[in-house]
């Protein structure tokens, strides 16, 4: 019934052991050697109980003291560390080899008399134990347990004094289950019991490391945010669980709002009429993940950006919140101090904005025409390409929650449509003004344009202040005869790879090309150039575009029955 007893606590806690290592990556190397001890050492009491010589009986008492030596060190650093405390190096470096020492005394069993004096094979009701003359240094062992004892006894006073600082709770409960081994240890020594239940005291052990391993790493990583920031000027922070109980705050905070002092650890933040509870607490306990927006609050002539953020611990998501406090009053004042000066300059910034952007767009406009007037094949190609883009552009604001873009990108495309053939400039006019097909040298050519054109806007935007629309521009020009199949050029990018703003382009510019006559081609009709689009979803086109494009069809055939170009179709 004892064998079964222990093979039972042995399998529990490699389960227990399994499980947590499972189920946590990355863990600290402190909860796995602990959980290896545990296992170790409830195997030894299954393996001496079912030892059947004395031999192995002692082997079996080895592993017992491995745990029993090594064990509480782990659990005194867990005490620590729940304490907010750090064990000084030495000491861990000499309970070590305190440890170590008795380990290496252990080991000299059934070959020497220094540890046990004798040592016999008992037998109980179906169990084994060993008889034992404790040696001269056994004594060794008992004030090691006692060392540890006493501790332990420190982290717990100290628990109890800084319970406001500290998670009491756990303290406690982690304090008492090891007095509650010690004390099982001293009573079977008393009682010379055959039976030992230490086994059982570090399951439960093992079963309270596992449950505070996730709170224990929670209050690591506020400590860790507080040790790379706590020198940081003009930061505070205020940490609080899943609950929104008080948890930490760095010194900076407490400066700012000394109430914050008085706050005692894992409870609810006491209501007060305070500013702190009424534009701090307040704001805290009615955040919603879904209203991220930072606020700014006045402390006396300092002015701070208060943010909330959302802790997560691996796979569980929302641990806590971590509420930021970043000081803004130099960027408020020199916000302050040029808003006057902002007002006078600006009708007269805006003036010659204005009349800088419209020269750049009478360049623009003056290239595409300069352009069409050399390439026999495009006349108001350019002109009505940048209108069927607008038409395009309309028909997608209202697909922007799919596509994943704003509406002010489909403005910036409409005005860098006419930019997408300026590359032409740079093509010999033996090329661009050929009639017919090209030859393979002549088509080698006139791929050329879409990287002089991506140059040439990059030069003529060169100053423009929105990076965004000049790098719209640029990949309009340079990517707009890329394919959905790879089978493009200048560089033979395929799928999404391609910018969304080339994908757009592309239609316009193939749609343009196939409903207008040129000198090698008559105007196909709507019903063959759509049916061509539709036919090139997947191979030329983004077929998912396409698709919003062909939609489009009533928009564009009106515009193209009202245009007076008559190279379109009539």
């Amino acid at each position: 019934m004892v064998t079964w007893f222990y093979f039972i606590v042995f399998l529990l806690a490699l389960i227990m052991a399994g499980s947590f290592l499972l189920q946590t990556k990355n863990a600290d190397s402190m909860f796995v050697l602990f959980s290896i001890l545990v296992v170790v050492n409830c195997l030894g009491r299954y393996m001496l109980a079912s030892a059947q010589t004395l031999e192995m009986a002692i082997w079996a008492n080895k592993f017992l003291y491995v745990g029993g030596c090594f064990a509480p060190l782990l659990i005194l650093i867990v005490l620590a560390r729940l304490c907010n405390q750090r064990i000084p190096r030495w000491l861990i470096a000499v309970l070590t080899a305190y440890s170590t020492l008795v380990i290496g005394l252990v080991m000299t069993i059934g070959r020497s008399g220094i540890y046990y004096k004798d040592v016999q094979l008992g037998h109980g009701n179906g169990y084994n134990y060993l008889i034992k003359t404790y040696g001269p240094l056994h004594i060794l062992y008992p004030i090691m347990m006692l060392v540890y004892a006493c501790i332990m006894v420190f982290y717990l006073v100290y628990g109890i004094r800084q319970r406001k600082y500290v998670s009491f709770r756990a303290v406690l409960t982690l304090s008492g289950t090891c007095f509650a081994v010690i004390a099982m240890y001293i009573l079977e020594r008393i009682l010379h019991s055959n039976i030992s239940f230490l086994a059982v005291g570090y399951l439960i052990g093992i079963a309270l490391l596992i449950k505070y391993y996730q709170r224990l790493n929670i209050y690591d990583m506020s400590a860790n945010v507080m040790n790379s920031i706590e020198k940081m000027k003009e930061y505070g922070y205020l940490v609080v669980d899943d609950r929104k109980r008080y948890i930490n705050a760095n010194d900076y905070l407490k400066e700012l709002f000394p109430e914050i002092r008085d706050w005692t650890v894992e409870k609810e933040i006491p209501e007060s009429d305070s500013y702190l509870f009424r534009e701090v607490v307040q704001y805290l306990l009615d955040w919603e993940a879904s209203e991220k927006e930072a606020k700014t609050i006045q402390v006396g002539e300092q002015y701070f950006q208060m943010e909330i953020r959302e802790l997560s611990y691996r796979e569980k998501e929302n641990v806590g919140y971590l509420i930021e406090f970043v000081d803004r009053t130099i960027e408020k004042k020199y916000y302050q101090t040029i808003e006057d000066y902002n007002v006078k300059l600006e009708d007269e910034v805006a003036e010659k904005t204005e009349h800088i952007m419209h020269m750049k767009d009478m360049l623009i406009l003056g290239m595409a025409d300069m352009v069409e007037s050399r390439d026999q094949n495009t006349g108001g190609h350019i002109k009505r390409t940048s209108a069927v883009v607008n038409v395009f552009a309309e028909q997608l604001k209202q697909e922007c929650e799919r596509f994943h873009f704003e509406k002010g990108f489909l403005k910036q495309v409409e005005k860098a449509a006419p930019m997408h053939d300026l590359g032409k400039i740079a093509i010999d006019d033996a090329v661009l003004r050929k009639p017919g097909k090209y030859t393979d040298a002549e088509y080698a050519e006139m791929k050329r344009h879409p990287a002089e054109g991506a140059k040439i806007v990059e030069n003529i935007l060169r100053g423009v202040e929105d990076e965004s629309f000049v790098q719209i521009a640029k990949n309009i020009a340079l990517y707009h005869h890329e394919k959905w199949n790879g089978k493009g050029y200048p560089t033979g990018l395929s799928g999404t790879d391609i910018p969304m703003e080339a994908r757009i382009m592309a239609l316009s510019d193939v749609f343009d090309a196939l409903v207008s006559k040129r000198c090698y081609k008559e105007a196909f009709s709507y019903d063959r150039a759509f049916a061509i689009i539709e036919e090139s979803l997947g191979e030329h086109f983004d077929p998912e575009l396409g698709a919003v494009f062909l939609s489009c069809r009533p928009q564009l055939e009106a515009l193209y029955d009202n245009w007076s170009d008559d190279s379109a179709v009539a």
